[in-house]
């Protein structure tokens, strides 16, 4: 009797460890799953921007204003929107970088402080995406700065007419230094899609499938 008890204890407890194995082994795929979900991408881009400022803030006094307005001749912003109902925001419009940013209402540093902020969650259009990598979210510098944030689509409009939907990235860090300062909300990167963040995150190829011509006004005395 005895042997027989000790055969079946030893199928139970076999039975047991595969059981526990293989409950191991779905736990470790689902995390590597939820990993991959959540890549991060990491990026360096030119602001120009920030290039000029650096030679504005080597002045001082009327030399700093004198410099400021040689900056504003080679950078220019203007107005969007984003969201249902629509949220507005001033952007550079930037040729050396290829994506939308701006900051998210989770971003509480002083980079994205003096800012307008994109609230998702007051916009019924809102929803977050990942790239053809599986990325979502980013990490780009930018020489003098740095951005943090998260990839989401909703509504961009351009002026009343030119509407359409747009991946971006809602940053949820922005460094102190250059962008506390800078006169304007967020990036819209002007830049081919080989500086964007994948497929279906560069504005200027989201443009010209609406438009086979498309321009923007600039002007030396208000927002372009």
């Amino acid at each position: 009797l005895r042997p027989l008890v000790a055969m079946k204890l030893l199928y139970v407890l076999t039975l047991a460890l595969c059981a526990l194995l293989s409950n191991a082994t779905k736990v470790h795929w689902r995390l590597r799953k939820s990993w991959q979900a959540t890549k991060l991408a990491r990026r360096h881009e030119t602001l120009l921007f920030a290039r000029g400022r650096s030679r504005a803030a080597a002045g001082a006094g009327a030399g700093a204003v004198e410099a400021m307005k040689v900056v504003h001749k080679t950078a220019y912003w203007g107005q969007m929107t984003l969201g249902t109902p629509p949220q507005e925001f001033k952007v550079i419009f930037d040729t050396g970088s290829g994506n939308l940013i701006v900051p998210s209402s989770s971003c509480t540093v002083p980079g994205c402080a003096p800012h307008k902020k994109y609230n998702s969650h007051d916009s019924s259009t809102s929803s977050f995406v990942t790239n053809e990598k599986g990325e979502g979210s980013s990490e780009i510098t930018f020489g003098t700065g740095q951005v943090s944030g998260d990839f989401t689509k909703d509504k961009l409009c351009i002026g009343e007419s030119l509407c359409f939907d747009a991946n971006f990235i809602a940053a949820t860090q922005m460094t102190t230094e250059p962008f506390q300062e800078i006169p304007f909300d967020g990036i819209m990167g002007l830049g081919f899609k080989d500086l964007s963040m994948g497929e279906g995150f560069n504005i200027v190829d989201d443009l010209s499938s609406r438009a086979s011509q498309f321009s923007f006004f600039v002007s030396d005395d208000d927002d372009s």
